[in-house]
């Protein structure tokens, strides 16, 4: 079909709606306003009014008839041609639908959905046949009631509603098959609207002197002395620019009264400006100079300042290892970034790591910073989201979601702790978000704006290295670990009643260097078989009675929450399972309920089995919370704070147990793999890996250098002060080679070892993966959907002789069940596995995931 050509104009539009990955012509009208690329807009589709984004203008149309624009939802574009551009590359690398890319780099507050609107017409007469008896008031679900008849008082009482109002005020009933005929009738319109957004700009009133100020004095000689009004008008003529009315009250000591009244004299004119909703707004944080680097911080920081300042794309591994000065070079690096007039954007893996960040690159950077993570309120991050389109934030810090915050001139991206799996947006049914690493976003991200990515790590993931062996990435490499400056040191000795000559030598330079802890291995096998049946190894008792007598600071780590892992009868071996996951229960004894992690089933725990009748039901295994138990009864002089998703589920709570443990209010961190990444606390002398084990049995390729990245970054935590510090590993597989090699800090040996197990069998970095989910509700559709989708595939590898492409599967999943869905896999290994998935037509319950992290 020929374009049609006319002087109308036309945007390019792509939808968010479901798997709808076409990109569609609309007119623009000449009353609507300006339209440019980036505009969110609202548009007719099907019988359905839905939000869309122009990416793209032309004077011609694929099709003869096209729908007008009917509103510009914003009067600025809510993305730049660059996240376009990254939305586009997200779409094919990810084979997400594009508007699901596009739509990724919004905020939450801005998203409309399309509904339907539902207004009652009094004046026409519904359909005899239908039962529409006035209702008694809404009641719990009846029988005999009818629900077209209880739609039509809903809209009566409350005039005309949305569905989505109806559905809750409806639950579980089909009102919408029940009024189908009052509105074919004519009893109901129905008509599509887009819903309200579900946050908006906050305002507040401001206050200014309507006066000039030189007349204040004269005015103020009428009034009595020392009055408020006085005061306020004083404390106005002083300031250049409007004011909050919360300020003035506070600055004039004054009240909404006064206010009033001098609004009423006409002294004063109220008004009303932005209020942005800041997490960061009054804290108070200390500056700090920087310090001098050491040879090998200066050596790695020098190419880096000339990338940034040269402004040409590049990419940096900073591999060093646990305190050896990394965030110095990143401080360094936004530094001069900003200087040169452009934004940078810092992220970090976990929520639970933004606290300590935040005060250490505010340290630094006491203005036009911004917090990006999903702990925020959707205000928060719809004012965050205002105020970087307007530029003015120069310097965002983030978990994932920060890397689409839309600043105008990206000249820096640092991603900390690059090999951590949280940069990595997994399948999460029901939604099918666009699977993107963050990693490879921010590369992308880097020629897109001519940017600098420093990825820092001290134990970088297998395929980072490898890039940075053969060359596509610059390898820089910080070796020792960097023990804090002088004044620091002095600090500490005093806060430690420790001499200060004796804790820091007088010869002392600027920057002290360390070795890193050393790590004793513990056999748990040789500890049963000597008679221990206890948590705690001899060793590492010993080493927690010393620590605690020193009056020093211990961190203990256990990757399971709850306190048993498994409830299993002794006589039968039944062992409860989630009814909808299949998965074993863990349990919990603050709540003395069983809680599935999966999909947070809860029941009350056995008295007696339910298979065998039997009394001798058991909790096996060990979580934080029991670990907290035995802490408190076998060390009571210990103070103890746990740190995992049980004890920080309230706002701020990462915060406060980071500030009271840093603040030396505890002398015990129990906790997850929350406390392995990044805490940087000079007084923790011991670190005790409690079960080096829970990560070793998964069948995942990735287990090996999970587990020693994992072993490695918690090990780090001990002695990053001047005291030094040591490691207790305890296992069950000493001698495992991800163990040997944590212990031993040797990041080159591992590489080596796993290097070569991947090469073997074609695991990445050699080959690409790829994996494919199903998820249904029939164990039976779930495995036809797999088997086909790999009958498909092999027929395509056959035709196009893709003779290094390899099929795995399909079979179960290795979490078989979840949530009452049944789940099947298929995996892909190949070059490039994209190609060969673009032969599978998108299906309900059908994940793709390219460069997956786990295959479990």
């Amino acid at each position: 079909m020929n374009d049609v050509v006319n002087d109308t104009r036309y945007a390019e539009i792509a939808l968010n709606q479901g798997g709808v990955r076409q990109i569609y012509h609309y007119e623009i009208p000449a009353t609507i306003g300006a339209i440019t690329i980036g505009h969110l807009v609202e548009v007719g589709f099907g019988t359905a009014h839905v939000a869309g984004i122009v990416v793209g203008l032309s004077d011609t149309s694929p099709v003869p008839q096209t729908k007008p624009i009917l509103a510009r939802l914003d009067p600025d574009p809510v993305l730049t041609p660059q996240q376009i551009a990254l939305a586009r590359w997200l779409s094919e690398m990810t084979l997400a639908p594009f508007g699901a890319c596009l739509w990724l780099m919004l905020p939450a507050g801005i998203t409309r959905s399309g509904d339907k609107l539902y207004t009652l017409v009094e004046t026409l007469t519904p359909d005899p046949s239908i039962d529409l008896t006035p209702q008694p008031p809404l009641r719990p679900h009846g029988e005999g009631e009818s629900v077209a008849g209880r739609v039509i008082e809903l809209l009566r009482e409350r005039g005309a509603l949305r569905g989505g109002q109806i559905d809750h005020a409806l639950r579980d009933h089909d009102w919408k098959r029940a009024i189908a005929p009052l509105i074919k009738a004519g009893t109901i319109r129905r008509e599509p609207l887009l819903v309200p957004p579900g946050v908006t700009a906050k305002q507040e009133r401001t206050v200014t002197l309507a006066i000039p100020p030189d007349q204040v004095e004269a005015i103020v000689a009428t009034l009595r002395k020392g009055s408020g009004k006085a005061r306020t008008l004083r404390f106005l003529a002083t300031q250049s620019e409007p004011l909050s009315a919360a300020d003035v009250i506070a600055g004039a000591e004054a009240n909404n009264a006064i206010l009033k009244q001098l609004a009423d004299k006409g002294w004063i004119t109220f008004g009303a400006a932005d209020s942005w909703r800041d997490p960061l707004a009054g804290r108070q944080f200390v500056a700090a100079d920087p310090p001098l680097l050491t040879p090998d911080q200066a050596a790695a920081w020098e190419p880096i300042r000339l990338a940034v300042e040269s402004r040409a794309p590049g990419v940096f591994l900073l591999h060093g290892v646990t305190g050896s000065g990394k965030t110095e070079i990143y401080l360094r690096a936004i530094e001069a970034t900003i200087a040169g007039g452009r934004d940078a954007i810092a992220l970090v893996p976990e929520i639970a790591l933004v606290p300590q960040t935040v005060r250490r690159f505010m340290a630094r950077f006491h203005e036009r910073v911004a917090l990006v993570h999903s702990g925020l309120t959707a205000g928060q991050q719809f004012d965050t989201w205002r105020r970087a389109r307007a530029g003015a934030i120069d310097l965002v810090i983030g978990a994932r979601s920060a890397l689409f915050t839309p600043l105008p001139d990206i000249g820096l991206i640092i991603l900390d702790e690059e090999h951590d799996s949280s940069y990595k947006q997994s399948p999460s049914p029901p939604l099918n978000l666009p699977n993107y690493h963050a990693r490879e976003t921010a590369i992308k991200m880097a020629e897109l704006y001519g940017a600098t990515v420093i990825l820092g790590s001290a134990t970088p993931d297998l395929v980072t290295a490898w890039r940075a062996e053969r060359g596509s990435i610059h390898y820089l490499h910080l070796p020792d670990r960097v023990i804090v400056h002088r004044a620091r040191l002095a600090e500490e000795a005093t806060a430690l009643h420790i001499p200060v000559d004796r804790y820091l030598p007088a010869d002392a330079p600027d920057a002290l260097a360390a070795p890193l802890p050393p790590v004793e291995v513990v056999d748990m096998r040789a500890e049963l078989r000597a008679g221990n049946r206890s948590m705690f190894s001899r060793s590492l008792r010993t080493a927690l009675n010393e620590t605690l007598a020193r009056g020093e600071q211990a961190m203990l780590y256990l990757n399971r929450r709850g306190t048993a892992t498994i409830v299993l009868c002794r006589d039968c071996g039944y062992i409860a399972r989630c009814p909808r996951c299949d998965s074993p229960l863990t349990y919990h004894d603050n709540a003395a309920e069983l809680i599935c992690h999966g999909c947070n089933y809860r029941g009350a725990p056995p008295a007696t089995c339910p298979e065998c009748g039997g009394t001798r039901i058991r909790y096996f295994g060990a979580g934080t919370a029991l670990l907290e138990q035995v802490v408190r009864d076998e060390f009571p002089a210990a103070k103890v704070l746990r740190w995992d998703r049980d004890t920080t589920r309230e706002h701020g709570a990462h915060d406060a147990i980071l500030t009271a443990f840093a603040a030396g209010e505890a002398n015990l961190l129990i906790g997850t793999q929350m406390i392995a990444k990044g805490l940087d606390i000079p007084r923790v002398t011991l670190v005790g890996v409690v079960s080096a084990d829970t990560a070793l049995g998964l069948p995942d390729y990735r287990a090996g250098e999970r587990a020693f990245q994992l072993l490695t970054q918690v090990a780090g935590r001990a002695g990053r002060g001047w005291l030094g510090g040591r490691v207790v590993l305890q296992t069950y597989q000493p001698d495992h080679y991800a163990v040997r090699a944590a212990a031993a800090h040797d990041y080159a040996g591992f590489y080596a070892r796993e290097l070569q197990y991947r090469r073997e069998l074609q695991y990445p970095p050699f080959k690409r993966l790829a994996r494919v989910l199903f998820r249904d509700a029939s164990p039976a559709k779930v495995q036809r959907a797999a088997e086909a989708a790999a009958a498909k595939l092999h027929e395509v590898i056959l035709r196009e002789r893709l003779t290094a492409t390899q099929l795995v599967g399909p079979a179960p999943a290795f979490f078989a069940k979840s949530n009452d869905i049944y789940r099947w896999q298929l995996l892909v290994k190949s070059a490039d596995p994209t190609p060969l998935l673009r032969n599978l037509i998108p299906a309900p319950g059908m994940f793709i995931d390219i460069d997956p992290i786990d295959v479990l």
